[in-house]
């Protein structure tokens, strides 16, 4: 029988009911308005961008200068930095400084202009994905909402009852904004909070409701498709775990690779101003898109994010040869990394998703494989999650793109062999 006493056990109390009433007074007030916001305006940016890409081809189509729309990129982009005076900037480095100062890190102009670099790599044809462009201007955005309600609340003291930690709605901004562009609230989320397989347990709540305002407002705008369709993964067995251990392997391997070639390229290119290396890196994705012009003829390798390359494969009838795969493989390491050192900006998990995707569809084709897409699959997680220092964003990720359950298993076992080579 239940008493009173038990009953006072039970609900919270004086001091813990105050908390929780601010906790949902910040919620309801600042950080699911802030994850709408960003949800929109992510919602904006996107058909923008997707007006302005079509211009682009169009008129590389024109002037039968498609190959030369990358270097036109990377040079707009770094005329941009220079003309600005914001410089050589570095997604990675702001994200560490944010985590003691985060005004620091993402001051408004600055960041804005980093955004507007960004969209001018992606627009023209550039490796990146979009996921640079949302951490910048989610990021300052919070850092902003963080200066507004600290500077009202010197006018109104009751303002003070809403305020978060400045890191805190940073970190939430760029959730919301990272949900909406790759329409995967959780992953979004994740990808705020998690550093280095490390999850920040103080803003993972708020990223987790923002990134679900976010989309939610998102998808009210732009729909509720997936990024990534592709059909129905046949039922998982024993052998799909044993690939995804022998992949896991091959993408942390491959995943250092490629960060040795980007240290490699970021030293040799380093020497020559900011104003002409977007140039020079820009000549060079030139020489790499005629290969792949010649020998992918009508589809994108070393230009765009590699999004439309990964829907292909992963709906192909049958397996491509795995000369072929790796030959894409090899080519978009190449221009990602180019790109990134001759100034470009923008995030690299898409192409390292359609790099690992190209690795598990070559060992799939290689072996015979009756089951190649769970390997595709398995391949874009493990090399994306090895790439970023990253476990659980890349299985979320696809899990939540692809609407395939059944992934989670093999890509934790991939992401995790991945991880710990990558980390060695």
């Amino acid at each position: 029988m239940i008493k009173p006493s038990d009953i006072a056990l039970i609900l919270p109390g004086r001091a813990e009911q105050l908390r929780l009433i601010a906790h949902v007074r910040r919620t309801v007030l600042v950080i699911l308005p802030l994850g709408a916001g960003m949800g929109l305006l992510a919602a904006f940016a996107l058909k923008i961008l997707g007006m302005f890409e079509p211009w682009v081809d169009g008129l590389g189509g024109q002037m039968r200068l498609e190959v030369m729309l990358p270097a036109t990129g990377l040079f707009l982009t770094t005329a941009l930095l220079h003309s600005t005076g914001v410089g050589q900037a570095s997604l990675a480095n702001d994200v560490s400084l944010a985590k003691s100062d985060p005004y620091t890190a993402f001051p408004f102009f600055k960041s804005m202009v980093k955004a507007a670099g960004c969209a001018l790599s992606m627009g023209f044809g550039c490796s990146v994905g979009p996921e640079g462009a949302s951490r910048w201007f989610g990021a300052a955005v919070g850092v902003q909402t963080h200066r507004l309600l600290t500077f009202m609340s010197r006018l109104w003291a009751p303002v003070k009852l809403f305020n978060v930690p400045s890191s805190v709605i940073a970190r939430a901004g760029a959730a919301a904004a990272l949900a909406s562009v790759f329409r995967a609230p959780l992953s979004g989320a994740l990808m705020a909070v998690e550093d280095n397989g490390r999850v920040d347990a103080i803003s993972l709540i708020p990223c987790l409701l923002s990134a679900a305002s976010g989309y939610m407002a998102f998808a009210s705008a732009s729909g509720l498709q997936p990024l990534l369709p592709m059909p129905k993964l046949p039922p998982l067995g024993v052998q799909e775990i044993a690939w995804a251990l022998l992949l896991g392997l091959l993408c942390g391997l491959g995943a250092r690779g490629f960060r040795l070639l980007r240290e490699n390229l970021d030293r040799h290119l380093g020497h020559i101003p900011l104003l002409w290396r977007g140039l020079a890196a820009g000549l060079g994705l030139a020489l790499l898109s005629l290969p792949a012009c010649f020998f992918f003829p009508g589809l994108a390798v070393t230009q765009g994010s590699g999004l439309e390359y990964l829907i292909h494969i992963l709906n192909m009838d049958a397996p491509a040869p795995g000369g072929w795969l790796l030959a894409f493989f090899a080519l978009k390491m190449f221009a990602t990394a180019l790109t990134l050192a001759g100034g470009g900006l923008g995030g690299i998990w898409l192409p390292c998703l359609a790099m690992g995707a190209s690795l598990g569809a070559a060992l799939a084709g290689i072996f015979g494989v009756a089951n190649p897409g769970y390997l595709m699959l398995v391949g874009a997680a493990s090399f994306a999650g090895s790439a970023h220092h990253s476990l659980l964003v890349p299985v979320v990720f696809l899990a939540e793109t692809t609407a395939q359950a059944s992934l989670v298993v093999p890509a934790l076992v991939g992401a995790a062999v991945a991880f710990l080579v990558s980390s060695e």
